[in-house]
């Protein structure tokens, strides 16, 4: 696996998560909307530059020693 393949697998692993995060908190969000007179905003679906960051933080973690 060359280090672009590497580095993009890495970058959908944090995508995948960021999603779960994402959905987690939708879910939240909308339970608690649904049961209560006071409502709490939905969370933002994932920017690029939040996956990224999150990419980074993942492969810094795996490249440390």
């Amino acid at each position: 696996m060359t280090p672009y393949e590497l580095r993009f697998q890495i970058f959908q692993q944090a995508q995948g998560l960021a999603e779960s995060e994402f959905h987690a908190a939708f879910e939240t969000a909308e339970r608690w909307n649904e049961k209560n007179t006071v409502k709490i905003d939905y969370p933002k679906y994932p920017t690029f530059e939040g996956i990224r960051e999150l990419a980074d933080k993942i492969n810094s973690f795996v490249s440390s020693k």
